[in-house]
């Protein structure tokens, strides 16, 4: 399959590479397009003997301790995620709450309760998230075909960092770009034509009908309540003509060849998520594959659905697909803790105790080579029709 149609997107200062080769197939290829396994014998694996070996052993160590011990202290600072979390939040630019040694989040812009980390260990994450899902377009940062109708003003809802909004600011030097979120953790030296605001995107909207040209979402899955609603919304804010995007993973371990046992701490760990989110109101499960529908009820058209399968550690042969793997690992040692704390001692009653020994034992299972687990990423865009008014 082709790069989506658009204008080129340069990777940002400091961006990992990505390789243009092996690109994942999209809707219609990827349900039977079957990634191939390394066999580990080539010196470009040394990963699984040095880096993975480490952390497997530290893991076992601290689950052991932890067993003994309220809280586990010893462990490698290079993977002690705890412990970085720590230091980054005793000095803190921002206001919010620390609760378990992680900062969330006043709340201050509206009702919704944000259940994840906003610190600098979650912001280096959402920024890792960020060349994620670029390295899964090949470099593009939105699958619509906006580069040649020369939007003039473009709405990122949840900008988190701020990083995909200043990149397609960039990108688009004459448009006017809002990003919104509910957390001040933005930067401030960003693009002249880049503004910042705090808002919630679940409350009424306060840009006029017929606004934007292109409105753009992602990774928010386990954030919204009402997504019919905020499709709609998007749908009035649009200008006829203008499209709308959602990007967001479908949080579902998956494997082509049952390599992934059924009982495995993270199959475990995505239905004790989903379950946490239903019961704070947020229908996660299935959600990414519903989109489409959705917005053909809402009235929009040309309506695009492209889903990339992305390796969850460095198991596949395809260079690409094996750098994808590492950012995946990566963000799942990085994002594991915060994805669960909140939501789990918060929404199923989980002591804090508890979900370190858990996350343990999902880091143990993350970097296991013969878990040739993925995600499906899903990216879909739909255009408001030209005679809509």
């Amino acid at each position: 399959m082709s790069s989506p149609p658009g204008k080129k997107g340069s990777p940002s200062r400091g961006s990992p590479p990505f390789d243009e080769q092996g690109q994942a197939g999209g809707l219609g290829s990827e349900e039977h397009h079957y990634l191939t396994v390394d066999s580990g014998d080539s010196a470009d694996d040394d990963f699984w003997d040095s880096d993975a070996g480490s952390i497997t052993k530290a893991l076992d160590h601290m689950i052991a301790n932890c067993r003994n011990t309220r809280v586990a202290q010893q462990f490698d600072d290079r993977y002690n995620i705890a412990e970085r979390a720590n230091i980054r939040t005793n000095s803190l630019d921002n206001p919010g709450r620390v609760e378990n040694g992680r900062r969330y989040n006043a709340n201050a812009a509206g009702q919704s309760e944000y259940q994840f980390p906003v610190d600098e260990l979650e912001q280096d994450r959402l920024d890792l998230m960020h060349h994620i899902f670029k390295s899964l377009l090949h470099g593009e940062l939105y699958i619509s075909p906006i580069a040649g109708t020369n939007p003039q003003r473009i709405l990122d809802l949840g900008t988190g960092t701020g990083i995909w909004a200043i990149e397609i600011a960039d990108q688009f030097p004459s448009a006017a770009v809002v990003g919104t979120d509910l957390a001040p953790i933005q930067p401030t030296w960003v693009p002249p034509n880049l503004e910042f605001q705090i808002d919630d995107c679940e409350a009424d909207w306060t840009f006029g009908k017929s606004t934007f040209d292109f409105i753009h979402i992602r990774y928010l899955r386990a954030a919204i309540s009402n997504w019919p609603r905020l499709y709609q919304q998007a749908y009035d804010t649009l200008r006829p003509g203008g499209y709308f995007e959602f990007q967001d993973p479908d949080l579902t371990f998956l494997t082509d060849d049952g390599s992934l046992p059924e009982d495995a701490a993270l199959t475990t760990y995505i239905n004790h998520f989903h379950q946490a989110c239903q019961k704070m109101g947020k229908h996660t499960r299935g959600q990414p594959q519903s989109v489409a529908d959705e917005l053909y009820k809402i009235g929009f058209e040309d309506v695009k659905v492209v889903v990339k399968k992305c390796p969850q550690n460095p198991w596949p042969k395809d260079p690409h697909l094996k750098t994808l793997g590492r950012y995946s690992l990566l963000n799942l040692l990085d994002g594991l803790e915060g994805f669960a704390m909140k939501l789990f001692t918060g929404m199923l009653g989980w002591s804090k105790e508890e979900v370190d020994i858990f996350v343990l034992k999902l880091k143990r299972e993350s970097v296991n080579k013969h878990y040739h687990m993925y995600f499906n990423y899903y990216f879909v865009s739909g255009r408001k029709p030209l005679t809509a008014s």
